[in-house]
């Protein structure tokens, strides 16, 4: 077994790691059982319990125990932590035997990097980091930094950035990118029509792609793609784009048996011309951001090497194990962690957002037992069932296939049915028993449901601005030249919503009752070839260009009328669920102590 020194356990104690969690991957590896010793203060890391509140918050008068906590934390994220403990173990032992030493110099001197990449101060990042993503200061400097430098310094050999790999991502970042319109279809017959048409007429690749293209997102703006740089897409593919000029259709590329693409070539953007004395600066901002991507591997690949040589038992995931040894977790080379630790670093970590999950369980359960309902197994399956219909789940047979919904609701994890079902199923269910009796749906809900859903919509070209000044002298250039070229060019240079800017003005068709009431009148009120007023929408000076009408598919509503009404019922008492549950919310005495918060 691993000896380990009093100052050692000290820096344990302190150091485990809480933001490291996402960057970890796999289970624990499973080594040959440790011979169980006697504990001892040397080589058992534990907690004591008299020292911690024991109650965490109270709502309307009801506690909600530390006990309680613990164990819903346990059952999220015990294993994630527990996971985290033990590798950070192991880096701290192989740092040891390597003889590397983090020092806190070295993490300062990191944190000051790293503030200064967000043009930061020191402090200021680390008030960021503690708002932002609720981790102390301390936290951030002894597990995420530390173990960040550590990783670096054991992997050092397989995160470093060769030449050849630099001057990728420089051509990827700032090399010429060439802007290209797509069409995409099912069968190489109907590519070679369409190509065709296209060599006969290149200006018509955007009414064609709306017209066939398979990509729902791109054939909305005319096949309209982000520009693509080199390095960014297969190798073939980028060959073919960068040979393309401005205005040329390409050949028919075969994606695979059930997809053909062609492509026209917009525009060639070209290399961005950086200063000779910038470039030091920004090869170690580029080499930095590579070898911080390359880490995820080099530290998986770490981990196995020294899981593999530790010996690991995982206590926590053994039910033999937990029924011989109920008070510890895991042993990592004779090591023994405690499960009430493990518990109290899953309050550090998780403690808010358990607690605040249990504050809106009791607060809905004291309102469902104040309005005498009951939450039955039925109603519980019934809304499994609404879930996996309203997210596509069926069986070829046509019926609900609700166990492939639970599959893919728990990340195909059988352990977590229940935490899905006391997560999400039991708090919708019961807001839908306090609400469903007060939504109506009514038959002028109907008739603006099928409007919004089936009736005609507006083609426009948008240009969206954050100032009415600048607005008002756009608006004013458009109107002197109203044409749609030129139009497009303006929402290129000016607008400030990036899907309007990059694609020229095209936006998806605007439908009625989409909730931009006066956007949508204006909308529906151009003829073809006319430009809007100014429109405000929110933070944005709307400036529209009518470029035509889309034409009904479904033009009878009592072929329609009962999914409109499923749909639209869903989605009103989603509103009522959600204004009712403020309400409850609001009306709670709660004293959150873990927070420091109270409401009266």
């Amino acid at each position: 077994m691993m000896a380990m020194d009093m100052q050692w356990l000290q820096i344990v104690r302190v150091g485990w790691v809480a933001g490291f969690l996402g960057l970890l991957s796999g289970p624990i590896a499973q080594g040959q059982p440790a011979t169980v010793t006697a504990r001892s203060d040397a080589n058992f890391v534990r907690v004591d319990q008299n020292q911690r509140m024991p109650i965490l918050a109270v709502v309307n008068r009801q506690p909600i125990t530390r006990e309680h906590v613990a164990h819903q934390a346990l059952l999220r994220h015990g294993n994630a932590v527990l996971q985290s403990m033990v590798n950070k173990l192991l880096v701290l032992s192989e740092c040891k035997q390597r003889g590397i030493v983090i020092t806190e110099r070295d993490v300062n001197r990191e944190i000051v990097r790293l503030a200064e990449s967000f043009n930061l101060a020191a402090d200021a990042y680390l008030q960021l980091i503690e708002s932002k993503r609720n981790i102390t200061e301390d936290r951030y400097k002894n597990d995420i930094v530390w173990m960040d430098l550590a990783l670096r310094q054991l992997a050092a050999r397989q995160i470093e950035i060769s030449p050849e790999e630099l001057n990728a991502q420089m051509e990827l970042e700032f090399g010429a990118k060439v802007e290209v319109r797509e069409i995409v279809v099912p069968q190489r017959e109907t590519a070679e029509r369409v190509r065709e048409m296209l060599l006969a007429n290149p200006d018509q690749f955007s009414n064609l792609a709306q017209q066939y293209s398979l990509n729902p997102h791109s054939a909305a703006v005319g096949g309209l793609l982000p520009p693509i740089a080199r390095h960014s897409v297969h190798p073939e593919l980028e060959q073919i784009v960068f040979a393309l000029k401005p205005g040329e259709v390409s050949p028919i590329v075969e994606l695979d048996a059930n997809a053909f693409l062609l492509l026209r070539c917009e525009r060639v953007f070209p290399a961005q011309d950086i200063p000779a004395k910038d470039l030091p600066k920004l090869h170690q901002k580029l080499i930095d951001k590579m070898a911080a991507a390359k880490l995820g591997d080099a530290a998986t690949q770490l981990f196995k090497e020294l899981q593999q040589r530790a010996q690991i038992e995982n206590v926590l995931n053994d039910p033999k194990l937990r029924s011989q040894f109920p008070e510890t977790a895991a042993r990592v080379n004779g090591i023994e962690i405690s499960m009430a630790f493990l518990a109290e670093e899953c309050i550090a970590r998780f403690g808010d957002e358990i607690i605040d999950g249990e504050i809106n369980r009791l607060i809905l359960s004291q309102a469902v037992q104040a309005a005498g309902l009951q939450i039955t197994k039925e109603d519980l399956n019934n809304e499994v069932r609404r879930a996996a219909e309203a997210f596509g789940f069926y069986r070829p047979d046509g019926n609900v296939d609700i166990d492939a919904w639970l599959k893919y609701a728990t990340g195909d994890d059988p352990s977590r049915i229940d935490l899905y079902m006391e997560d999400e199923v039991w708090p919708t269910t019961a807001l839908k028993k306090l609400v469903e009796s007060k939504v109506q749906i009514t038959n002028d809900d109907l008739q603006k449901g099928f409007e919004a859903n089936f009736g005609p919509r507006v083609e426009a070209l948008v240009i969206a601005l954050n100032d009415h000044r600048t607005a008002n002298r756009v608006w004013h250039m458009a109107t002197a030249n109203p044409t749609r070229e030129y139009f497009g060019e303006l929402a290129r240079q000016y607008s400030q919503e990036p899907g309007s800017q990059a694609n020229y003005g095209q936006v998806p068709p605007i439908q009625r009752h989409g909730g931009r009431a006066e956007l949508e009148n204006e909308a529906f009120r151009l003829k073809v070839g006319e430009i809007s007023r100014v429109v405000q929408v929110g933070e944005y000076y709307i400036i529209l260009m009518c470029v035509g009408h889309t034409q009904p598919v479904v033009t009878e509503f009592e072929a329609v009328k009962d999914h409109l009404h499923a749909d639209i019922l869903e989605k009103k008492l989603r509103i009522a669920m959600h204004e009712e549950f403020n309400r409850l919310r609001d009306a709670a005495q709660i004293d959150n102590f873990l927070a420091g918060i109270s409401q009266r």
